[in-house]
């Protein structure tokens, strides 16, 4: 579908990447990835079309829809955003239109007219056009996914113009799937969602057939969605087979092999200019040392792998706070005639770092505004602890920079002993390098503005942390710079945010906020994850029961209700049952994934080997080893293909048992 060969891209003469090859085929899953700047959007727009190499060809497959959304919002119309994201094709619009003018036609004709044959040919042949392209089930696919993304069914006819830039994104995102196109090419599409629309986009997308490139910089995205990672780093591009933690391992291990390679190659290089040096006056041996400076010029020079430059910095621990860091009793919010909170309690205690998810419009962001003390409330108590410095990190937190000082001068902390050089090296971790440390705060962009408040507010942190989607705005290095920080902050944190690594690698507990009330559950995303399958498994989770159902079950007599000890004995046997059936499943898993382990493990051994270039020489040494790797490296696909299928048949058998304890 599209075919990259040999492109390169200069920007003022210098390559910002050059002799890219890439292939796009029909169903392939591809994410790219590397550092703001680098050239990845540029890439994407030479797939769509709009963007031409200074070298190397650029084909694009003839006749393809394709679906593209960037990261800068596209002007749309003003009308009903219901209207604009029904508005997927021309082709589409105009049968509409033939469509309506052709059956005012039909009006006006008699039965006995000798066109009526001819017209009503014609009106069928525009039906089946229309329903080809799904006109008739349009509106209710478009709600749905609309829907999905987050707004309400009254937003649908609500215009485009009363909608903030975040939102139209999702307007914009709508139309793009709803579209259905052969191929998609997406820029950071999740920068404007929330988890849950992420959640249900990432479902979308899991389905979709035709051909998905995906940029983003959520890695949990990239992991459930793609099955080949292009990396764009430091003027090169370069194909990686597998996920985003795939290509991780595989990077990591070809930089191994290939600083092995060079550190042989340099010995080697060690030894034969010491023989030089050792024999350079001797006109016996001119003529030896004449012949290794040859093979010294005529070597391959091997370059040792350039690794990205990892930030590590030690910010300031903020003072200490008393045991209850915040308090809430009672609180009451209400939006007009909208009560989103109405008697909630709240205590946030030292230490605890907290993930807070819900349904949009479940009012995360609001608790947060009220811890932070943003935003007024109509009833109940918000307390703080002692000694309690709250700090609220939100997208427009940028307003309260000063515009008048540099990027440096503004993120230097008002503390002594913290070098320039720490603070430049935090600030290039998000992505302000070189001369950008001098740019003045007012000529930057929004999104850089939010990158120097998070950089200012982790150089000098309060020891309350209330952080509202902080990696927006960050490529992949700066997210991990982020999370190393919160890991190793000593302070209270309260974070709402759609990257689930973050929530997995920072988070000690998870709040889900639902209906007006909170339910706490200790531990990271993945653990909230796991104990609500393990609710709804033993039965525990009504959440999804409907009011009527229970109002029936409420006025049900006490003889037809269930015994409240025989159902706990039932699920407790369903669980027995449940675990002995999985138990040789497990025991086979473990045993997979040791092999698996001492497989890869040998199979490096075997890489770095034949790095050398030595043992290229000794055909006895070498033979064994090209042997031995396929014969690995068939057997580690085999047992992955295992480890997946018994992981399939576990999730089958808690889905089998969730759905018997529904219907029980």
């Amino acid at each position: 579908m599209f075919f990259l060969s040999n492109v390169g891209k200069y920007f003022e003469g210098k390559p910002l990447f050059a002799n890219a090859n890439i292939s796009v085929h029909r169903g392939d899953r591809i994410g790219m990835v590397g550092p703001n700047g680098a050239g990845k959007s540029t890439i994407l727009g030479m797939m769509e079309g709009v963007i031409t190499p200074d070298e190397g060809e650029v084909s694009i497959e003839k006749r393809i829809r394709v679906g593209v959304l960037h990261q800068e919002l596209i002007q749309g119309n003003d009308r009903p955003i219901i209207e604009e994201v029904m508005d997927i094709s021309d082709e589409l619009a105009d049968i509409r239109l033939k469509l309506a003018e052709i059956e005012t036609r039909m009006e006006s004709l008699s039965e006995d007219s000798p066109e009526v044959d001819q017209v009503l040919e014609e009106h069928g042949r525009l039906q089946h056009e229309f329903e080809r392209f799904g006109g008739y089930t349009l509106e209710a696919d478009a709600q749905k996914v609309l829907q999905g993304l987050g707004f309400k069914p009254s937003d649908a006819r609500r215009r485009w113009s009363e909608f903030s830039g975040g939102w139209r994104m999702r307007v914009a995102l709508a139309k793009i799937l709803l579209a259905q196109p052969d191929a998609l090419l997406l820029d950071e599409p999740t920068n404007h969602l929330d988890l849950e629309s992420l959640l249900w986009v990432e479902e979308y997308l899991s389905g979709f057939q035709g051909a998905l490139v995906l940029v983003s910089h959520d890695r949990a995205f990239l992991n459930k969605l793609v099955k080949k990672t292009i990396e764009v780093d430091q003027g090169k591009v370069t194909v990686y087979t597998g996920n985003y933690d795939q290509y991780e391992k595989n990077k990591a291990m070809q930089e191994e092999v290939q600083l092995a390679a060079y550190k042989n190659q340099q010995e080697k290089i060690k030894r034969i200019k010491k023989f030089i040096d050792q024999h350079r006056v001797k006109a016996r041996t001119a003529s030896r040392v004449q012949s290794r400076l040859k093979m010294i010029e005529k070597m391959d020079k091997i370059e040792p792998p350039k690794r990205s430059r990892t930030v590590r910095f030690s910010f300031p621990q903020p003072s200490r706070t008393g045991r209850r860091v915040v308090e809430i009793k009672g609180l009451v919010k209400r939006y007009g005639p909208i009560t989103v909170y109405d008697g909630l309690d709240f205590v946030l205690e030292r230490g605890e770092r907290i993930g807070l998810v819900g349904p949009n419009g479940a009012g995360k962001s609001t608790l947060l505004k009220i811890m932070a003390g943003v935003i007024p409330y109509e009833g109940g108590t918000v307390q703080y602890g002692h000694n309690v410095e709250p700090g609220y990190f939100a997208q427009h937190q940028y307003e309260h920079l000063n515009l008048e000082r540099t990027v440096l001068d503004e993120a230097m902390p008002p503390i002594p002993g913290m070098a320039e050089s720490e603070v430049r090296g935090v600030l290039g971790a998000f992505l302000f390098s070189g001369d950008d440390v001098h740019k003045k705060v007012r000529v930057l962009s929004g999104g850089e503005k939010s990158r120097l408040a998070l950089a200012k507010m982790l150089l000098f942190p309060p020891n309350v942390l209330l952080m509202d989607e902080p990696t927006n705005h960050l490529d992949i290095p700066s997210c991990q710079v982020l999370e190393e920080a919160l890991g190793k902050y000593d302070g209270a944190l309260v974070l709402i945010t759609h990257d689930r690594r973050l929530m997995n690698n920072v988070c000690t507990g998870i709040l889900e906020i639902m209906n007006g009330s909170v339910e706490y559950y200790i531990g990271n995303y993945d653990d909230y994850q796991y104990k609500k399958r393990l609710m709804e498994t033993e039965g525990l989770c009504n959440a999804e029961e409907s009011p009527s159902a229970k109002s029936q079950k409420e006025k049900a007599p006490p003889e037809a209700r269930e015994d409240k000890k025989e159902r706990k004995r039932r699920e407790a046997e369903a669980r027995k049952a449940l675990s002995k059936r999985k138990a040789p499943l497990l025991d086979e898993l473990g045993k997979i994934e040791k092999e698996l382990a001492h497989n890869e493990s040998r199979r490096q051994e075997i890489q770095s080997a034949m790095a050398d270039p030595e043992i290229y020489a000794n055909k006895d040494r070498i033979r064994p080893l090209l042997e031995e790797e396929p014969r690995l490296s068939k057997r580690i696909k085999e047992l992955e293909s295992r480890w997946e299928e018994l992981h399939s048949q576990l999730e089958l058998m808690d889905r089998e048992v969730t759905a018997s304890q529904g219907r029980s």
